[in-house]
């Protein structure tokens, strides 16, 4: 079975390596040790975080001092104030996010096992954001206002990655070039172009696609792939002096229109976007313009829920598929 014969593959690899540097193939966080960590990060001590776990404080101390011999570095500085050291910060945003996933799951079934409502949970790209989403979750609320809806708008690398870890159940956005490991719906296509402004002071040459023009100046994306996963072919990072990722959709449009860089915007955004009126598309270049198909995935060989199932049923009519 190939369903992680590639973006997933490559990113099991490498977090056993990671893995295997650190402490060896099996290391893992148990959620007690997660909990106890963050307990004393949040309460500001070892004996207020015995407290509010109602554990001992013996305990509380074994299991931080068990996740710092497993990483092999400290996680708090002791003293009359506690402080966490960089490992521990970073544990730390871990802690807080799987701990808040486990809550939100066991609410989720509570509620279902009581008969309650059924919940969307949907990750979507912010041009899907800007010009569907409020009139699909609209339509969707009419039609079914007793389901919860979880919706994040995310970089539409970042929404791969959150449905392949089960984090959301479905994706909506652009689909990649490889997605074996999803079910995939096709709803329309599209396309995006790299453009710059008129406010970059070698704005000029860029609009001749002028290459030297282009490795000086940083390419301004939401994401991009980490290039440790394509070595051995020419990667679109490597046109540009650097990567800026950001997230933020405006603040893209505005960081292009400062002169600060260059971005590919989708062509709609262009058209409809104020913003956007006086960017030049800069279509002299073999990677100026990117086609797309968009549409919605989710890990293949899973049963929908019957919330997303309807999704996907919405979406295909406003589409007339």
């Amino acid at each position: 079975m190939v369903i992680f014969h590639s973006i997933a593959t490559k990113m099991i690899r490498w977090v056993n390596v990671t893995y295997q540097c650190i402490s060896g193939p099996y290391m893992r966080f148990e959620n007690s040790e997660l909990r106890a960590f963050r307990a004393v990060i949040e309460e500001g001590g070892f004996r207020r975080a015995a407290e509010s776990l109602h554990i001992s404080q013996s305990a509380v101390s074994q299991a931080v001092a068990g996740l710092e011999n497993k990483l092999g570095t400290p996680l708090i500085r002791r003293g009359k104030d506690l402080r966490l050291t960089d490992a521990g910060r970073r544990l730390f945003d871990h802690a807080f996010e799987v701990l808040t996933g486990e809550q939100q799951t066991l609410e989720d079934i509570a509620q279902l096992r009581q008969g309650q409502s059924e919940t969307l949970s949907l990750a979507l790209s912010a041009s899907i954001n800007r010009f569907h989403a409020p009139g699909l979750t609209s339509a969707y609320y009419r039609e079914y206002p007793q389901v919860r809806m979880q919706v994040m708008e995310m970089p539409a690398r970042n929404i791969i990655y959150a449905v392949l870890a089960g984090n959301v159940e479905l994706g909506f956005g652009p689909f990649q070039k490889d997605m074996q490991a999803f079910a995939t719906v096709p709803l329309y296509t599209d396309s995006r172009h790299l453009v710059v402004s008129p406010g970059h002071p070698r704005f000029e040459e860029m609009k001749q696609g002028d290459a030297d023009a282009l490795k000086q100046t940083p390419l301004i994306t939401s994401a991009l792939d980490n290039p440790d996963l394509r070595p051995s072919i020419q990667r679109l990072r490597d046109q540009f002096s650097t990567v800026w990722e950001v997230s933020s959709l405006q603040l893209r449009i505005h960081m292009v229109r400062e002169g600060m860089g260059v971005a590919f915007i989708d062509r709609r955004l262009l058209e409809e976007h104020p913003d956007c009126a006086a960017f030049h598309i800069i279509d002299d270049v073999s990677f100026g313009s990117i086609d797309k198909q968009v549409g919605i995935y989710y890990r293949a060989g899973k049963q929908l829920s019957r919330a997303a199932t309807r999704f996907v049923a919405l979406c295909e009519s406003h589409w007339n598929l």
